[in-house]
């Protein structure tokens, strides 16, 4: 790796860093975003609890600073791993931003914005189960369903080397950050179901109730 390299992908992760959820909610009400809801700078967190454009806001933002970190490197002739890195960064500096004392969010929309850059195609094919199982069940299974699907169309695309390594790779900070704050699951051998929920459900509490039935409950009112 030649040093134009290693600043490009110390670009990438410093384009990651910039908290937009804790800016946004900080300028619109003053308030800290990681001290509400699940306490990060995620979209979704600022979404349902600060509100619905400063959460859109958010994830736009999110999603740009991934394609960008990636779009850059490919702009500066990078060659293809040095362009997953710098995707990875993102990632990386999204879920521990050094602007805020390595707090930060979730990753997902950081992801899709890299993703966009290194493969649309197979982005777009890999959230149609994600996003049919997010509105039948759960947001949380629906992205571990996007990411494995992203896995195995790379390799039918015969892309494995490119887009299977990146999806593969972001799978670590992503669920590292799930199992967030780690001080809360030790000793491991008392909290094995949290370690669960928190993987899985991205949630403390085991909840498997469909989000499509939630919603023609409150639409009916049974």
């Amino acid at each position: 790796m030649n040093f134009l390299s290693f600043i490009i992908i110390i670009t990438g992760y410093l384009l990651g860093s910039i908290p937009f959820g804790y800016l946004i909610t900080k300028f619109s009400t003053g308030k800290n975003i990681l001290e509400i809801g699940w306490r990060k700078t995620s979209g979704s967190n600022v979404f349902r609890n600060v509100g619905i454009w400063q959460g859109v806001l958010t994830g736009i933002l999110d999603l740009a600073k991934g394609s960008l970190a990636v779009w850059l490197a490919r702009n500066l002739n990078s060659p293809a791993d040095i362009q997953i890195l710098s995707g990875i960064a993102a990632i990386v500096g999204h879920n521990w931003s050094v602007f805020l004392k390595f707090s930060g969010g979730r990753g997902i929309a950081t992801l899709i914005g890299a993703f966009l850059i290194l493969s649309p195609k197979i982005l777009s094919l890999s959230l149609i189960p994600g996003l049919i199982l997010a509105i039948i069940w759960n947001t949380s299974i629906g992205t571990i369903f996007f990411l494995i699907f992203a896995i195995f169309l790379s390799g039918y695309f015969n892309q494995w080397e490119t887009i299977g390594v990146f999806v593969t790779l972001s799978l670590f900070p992503i669920f590292i950050k799930r199992l967030s704050p780690i001080k809360e699951i030790f000793p491991l051998k008392n909290n094995l179901f949290l370690i669960r929920n928190r993987l899985i459900l991205d949630n403390d509490q085991l909840c498997l109730d469909l989000r499509i039935k939630r919603i023609i409950r409150k639409l009916t009112g049974k």
